[in-house]
């Protein structure tokens, strides 16, 4: 007959309460049947399956059980986060996230304090954007932003497409952003006056235009496109 997978029962298991015992033990439990340090410990784990009034797991929430040594392999919780301890003793915060109200196609980001955050899934047609530093879905512009720029001196930037350069009164000089925070943007310039002050386009840092350190624009109604390919500009 088999020995039986529980425990032993006063009263019902005389004379077999060790072979019970033992093979209780011995079906998650480490045990090689010598005086060996390691025997004891759980060579497997098998987790039944909870129910509507247990679950399968539960961690006991306390702000100091974090481990003040880390160390590799373990899982912690401290109230808020689980933490998985990876190779070289570096806590991982577990990202978790609250799908009560999900939908198909929703997007999911890290905020602040390293916790997931549901974005809704965008109307068609849509692009994923940012926003304040956030990403968020908005609208495909119908056309190029345009500006006006009448000072001496002006930079160009991400929310740019077309300048305007009016030197009517004074010499104007566009400067161009560093090429490789702008890979794949392209810009345009176009002089609007007749004045005999100077339009200059010219580079940030070390950058190239085209080889160039910079470009003239002389003559009224002149227009100049650049695009950047991560390291320089280049004139379309």
């Amino acid at each position: 007959m088999p020995t039986p997978q529980r425990l032993p029962i006063v009263n019902s298991d005389d004379g077999t309460w060790g072979d019970i015992l033992r093979q209780y033990l011995m079906k998650e439990h480490t045990n090689d049947d010598t005086d060996n340090a390691v025997n004891g410990g759980h060579q497997n784990i098998t987790i039944t399956a909870g129910t509507t009034s247990k679950a399968p797991i539960t961690f006991t929430s306390s702000s100091a059980s974090l481990l003040s040594s880390p160390t590799d392999g373990a899982l912690e919780f401290d109230s808020s986060s689980a933490f998985y301890i990876t190779t070289g003793s570096t806590r991982k915060k577990v990202a978790i996230y609250d799908d009560a109200s999900g939908a198909t196609g929703d997007t999911y980001y890290r905020d602040s304090g390293g916790n997931f955050v549901r974005l809704g899934i965008g109307s068609t047609g849509q692009v994923l954007k940012v926003a304040s530093g956030l990403p968020a879905w908005g609208s495909v512009s119908s056309g190029f932003a345009t500006a006006t720029k009448t000072a001496t001196t002006y930079t160009i930037t991400s929310t740019d497409t077309v300048i305007f350069a009016d030197a009517t009164s004074n010499n104007v000089t566009i400067t161009l952003p560093a090429a490789a925070s702008f890979t794949g943007y392209r810009f345009y310039v176009k002089r609007i006056d007749s004045a005999g002050n100077t339009v200059t386009i010219a580079r940030s840092g070390s950058d190239t235009i085209d080889g160039m350190t910079s470009f003239t624009l002389d003559v009224q109604y002149t227009a100049f496109a650049v695009v950047s390919n991560g390291s320089a500009w280049y004139i379309l």
